[in-house]
């Protein structure tokens, strides 16, 4: 048998990859030069399912030839039009998953994983992971080992943070296209998810939006002429211009993440716009402060109060937005644990040996299914979805 594994988190806007060698600790893949792949996938004129940076070349100038997250589509629909052209998701994210794995074999010498472990939402159905586990099959990738994405990150952490003996953990996943929130007590063999909650319609994503409504609200004020034109532009070089907004918009709330200003050109307007930080934290207030609510009453409805929590864990794309970690630390009374990189650690925390907890007696029942199905069954709260957290 190979004496590497792989584990792989496919993201709604990023997916990351990990290998681990035995005797050694997991380590991020990366492909292309950077650990986040874009989940993106774009028709080329062959009818091939491109990803990675030619997907995202290509998107830029056909639009309609991309499905930008095949995450989601894979859950809500059989199949996508790409162009003109019907495609099942179930390949869309085959192909994601397969460029993942190509990039972690051609590392390891070509060779085959011994394990492969996919991570998953924590409150996915089973229809769900068949899904999943079909677009593996198609990838290449039998018989893979399922684990949810909150289980990972707080392996992740209890391994590489001080968390207070067998104390309970918190995860608050911000996505780039969704909110998960899970929090998980110890028992003898790694973590029981005990409740779960969130929402499959807010993410990073709706933070560019917000950006993305600052900026023509203040471009209308000035002048709507060229920004309605630019919106109307149904041509190849308007779909292009709208693409470069959209990049330069999302490169702009990474940098309000570390600067108060940036700087964003409009095409049709001769001067450059200017956002303070400030303005942007206030516009993503009240989303964010919906999805923390979600997080107090998901460790309420576990019994648990702030003084027990061991630690709670920002993990995803977003969760380095310093709003979220500024009112999570308002509600705990201290700072969240925060990793240097918030979205690997998934994919590191699957490859990390679950830690061992001190009282190994009788556990509750109803942890997972039998360790042979690979499946995790959790108890979770279908109905709470805030509203407030509806854009």
């Amino acid at each position: 048998m190979s004496d590497w594994s792989l584990a792989i988190d496919f993201g709604t806007c990023f997916t990351t990859a990990a290998v681990r060698v035995e005797g050694s600790a997991a380590a991020a893949v990366e492909i292309e030069n950077s650990r986040y792949l874009p989940s993106l996938v774009c028709l080329d004129d062959g009818g091939r399912l491109l990803t990675g940076r030619a997907a995202v070349q290509l998107a830029a100038q056909w639009p309609e030839r991309a499905e930008r997250h095949p995450k989601r589509a894979l859950l809500r629909q059989e199949a996508v039009l790409l162009d003109d052209r019907e495609k099942a998701t179930v390949d869309l994210a085959a192909a994601v998953l397969a460029r993942a794995a190509d990039e972690a074999r051609a590392q390891r010498g070509g060779t085959a994983p011994g394990r492969v472990v996919l991570t998953h939402p924590a409150d996915w159905s089973p229809a769900d992971l068949d899904r999943l586990v079909e677009a593996a099959r198609r990838a290449g990738l039998d018989a893979p080992e399922l684990l949810p994405e909150p289980v990972a990150a707080a392996r992740f952490h209890a391994a590489d943070a001080q968390v207070r003996g067998d104390a309970p953990i918190a995860v608050y996943d911000l996505g780039g296209g969704t909110v998960d929130i899970a929090v998980l007590r110890r028992q003898a063999d790694g973590f029981q998810a005990v409740a779960v909650a969130g929402n499959p319609d807010f993410g990073g994503r709706d933070l560019d939006q917000a950006l993305f409504e600052l900026l023509r609200d203040r471009a209308l004020d000035l002048d709507p002429g060229p920004w309605g034109r630019l919106q109307a532009d149904r041509t190849p070089a308007g779909a292009h211009q709208r693409a470069l907004l959209a990049r330069e918009l999302t490169l702009a709330k990474e940098s309000l993440s570390k600067t108060g200003t940036v700087y964003l050109t409009v095409p049709g307007y001769p001067d450059r716009f200017v956002v303070q930080g400030g303005e942007y934290r206030q516009a993503v207030a009240p989303a964010l402060t919906a999805s923390v609510g979600l997080l107090e009453r998901t460790v309420a409805r576990a019994g648990l109060t702030t003084a027990e929590l061991g630690a709670v864990v920002l993990c995803g794309a977003a969760g380095q937005t310093p709003p979220v970690a500024d009112l999570i630390a308002a509600w705990l009374g201290r700072s969240p644990d925060l990793a240097d990189d918030p979205k690997a650690v998934v994919a590191l925390g699957a490859l990390t040996d679950p830690p061992a907890r001190a009282d190994t007696g009788d556990e509750e029942d109803g942890t997972r299914t039998p360790a042979a199905s690979g499946r995790w069954t959790v108890a979770h709260y279908p109905d709470e979805v805030d509203p407030e957290l509806w854009f």
